[in-house]
């Protein structure tokens, strides 16, 4: 039996509630931060609060996992994509840090 995590393990381990959470915990935190902050910030806003919930869990909780912090950074990427996409529509989203008119 090999130690190495095969995708569809992978697949079914990221279905899990919990990491479900996760991610759409991030995306929405995408939503939130992209009208006021540029992505950069964003992006390490949300890292920081996800690291910080684990760090917590690993002092307090059932410790840190390395898939909830995956979970984390693909809510991260699909939330910037979605943003970006959708400003690319040209739907009336607020610019980073910039008030509409």
């Amino acid at each position: 039996m090999s130690n190495v995590l095969s995708f569809r393990s992978l697949a079914g381990k990221l279905r899990e509630h919990d990491k479900r959470q996760h991610f759409w915990v991030c995306f929405l935190l995408q939503a939130l931060f992209l009208p006021w902050l540029s992505i950069l910030l964003s992006v390490l806003l949300a890292l920081l609060i996800g690291t910080g919930k684990e760090c917590w869990d690993q002092l307090y909780g059932s410790g840190f996992c390395w898939y909830d912090m995956l979970a984390n950074v693909l809510g991260i990427i699909v939330g910037v994509t979605v943003f970006m996409a959708l400003q690319l529509c040209g739907l009336p989203l607020f610019q980073a840090g910039v008030w509409p008119a």
